[in-house]
């Protein structure tokens, strides 16, 4: 967050993720959503298109103004371009805030996070081998809806719909220990006033799980696994002979219990 003089008044603008909340982007793809079907294709895909320029000015206040704490009216007052008294400018403010159009270029590897004193931990299964049972078991309702949230993301048309399809996956994958349904929908309420770098790192790590539970289940399936793939496999089928005898049973849990990462694959 940036802090600036205007008219010798102390103002703040966002330029980071972690400065704005899922339900702040929420409001400001409800805007852009508005936006005439042009206007909007040049600044999501910025294309070569020409574009009226006085809408993209007016869309730039107004855009400005989503994530500051000046107005449109006051930011008609600031020179559209630099080299003036003020040292900022229209064009340099919409340049500190214009990436909130666009997924963040990182993100992170979030095991746990803190919010509202309450801790909130990745899913433990997911992580593992035992989360294709989640994901591509018998259908249930977190299958289901971790299925459904990736392939209902919207990453190039910006509409708040796609902020409540992030809110619900993230609450899908971090838990506090209470997962009902209601306990489920509760959790993607609160996790609106989560900050968005923390929403877009559930979504891009769940990008990259599935991306690898293709890869293990396609190599799983050549006639020559490599051979820690082909290592896996054989302890699989050895816990399912051994599940189905009352002496397996017994020894596996005596065993100690290892899961398989489907991260390392």
């Amino acid at each position: 967050m940036l802090g600036l003089k205007v008219n010798e008044d102390s103002r703040t603008i966002k330029d980071e993720f972690v400065d704005v909340t899922l339900n702040e982007l929420s409001d400001a793809y409800k805007f852009v959503s508005t936006l005439d079907a042009k206007t909007k294709r040049y600044l999501i895909n910025q294309t070569d298109a020409e574009i009226n320029e006085n809408k993209l000015f007016e869309f730039k206040l107004k855009w400005i103004a989503l994530f500051s704490d000046i107005t449109v009216d006051e930011l008609r007052l600031i020179p559209t371009t630099e080299g003036n008294s003020l040292n900022i400018s229209v064009d340099w403010l919409y340049n500190h805030c214009e990436k909130f159009l666009h997924q963040p270029e990182a993100y992170l590897e979030l095991k746990e996070f803190d919010h509202k004193n309450t801790t909130y931990n990745l899913i433990e299964p997911i992580r593992t081998i035992s989360g294709a049972t989640l994901l591509f078991g018998n259908a249930n309702y977190r299958q289901f809806m971790l299925g459904s949230q990736l392939t209902n993301m919207v990453s190039d048309q910006k509409d708040e719909k796609s902020i409540e399809s992030l809110k619900q996956l993230f609450a899908l994958l971090y838990t506090d220990g209470y997962d009902s349904s209601e306990d489920i929908v509760k959790r993607a309420e609160t996790f609106g006033e989560v900050n968005a770098l923390y929403g877009w790192s559930a979504y891009f790590f769940f990008v990259q799980l599935v991306e690898k539970y293709k890869d293990y289940f396609l190599l799983s399936t050549t006639k020559n696994p490599p051979t820690r793939i082909a290592k896996q496999l054989a302890k699989q089928q050895l816990k399912t002979l051994l599940l189905k005898t009352s002496f397996g049973k017994s020894l596996l849990s005596k065993l100690p219990k290892r899961e398989f990462s489907i991260l390392k694959t």
